[in-house]
């Protein structure tokens, strides 16, 4: 008799045991794609930091070029240019 049931149990048992063992190891990679997509996502939020930085410092790098100063002087010292005397300057007018 004792044999009948233990015989009635054991692929229960089993298949109690192999459902567990799924769950358990479900569980675990769940886990760590969870942690892994956690590191991908802050790698990715320090990434965009050094982006927008360097976008910030490259704005202000343009404005430097940019600025009025700075190209009056290039003109008159690399380019011999210097302001037009009254003379030299052409009024166009445009009919609407």
């Amino acid at each position: 008799m004792r044999t009948r049931v233990s015989l009635t149990i054991l692929p229960s048992s089993i298949i109690l045991l192999v459902c567990f063992t799924s769950w358990a190891f479900f569980h675990i990679w769940s886990r760590h794609m969870a942690t892994e997509l956690g590191y991908r996502i802050s790698a990715e939020q320090n990434t965009k930091e050094e982006i927008l930085s360097e976008n910030k410092s490259l704005r202000l790098e343009i404005s430097a070029l940019k600025s009025t100063k700075r190209l009056e002087a290039i003109a008159r010292e690399k380019l011999g240019m210097d302001t037009p005397r009254p003379e030299q300057v052409v009024y166009l007018w445009v009919k609407e």
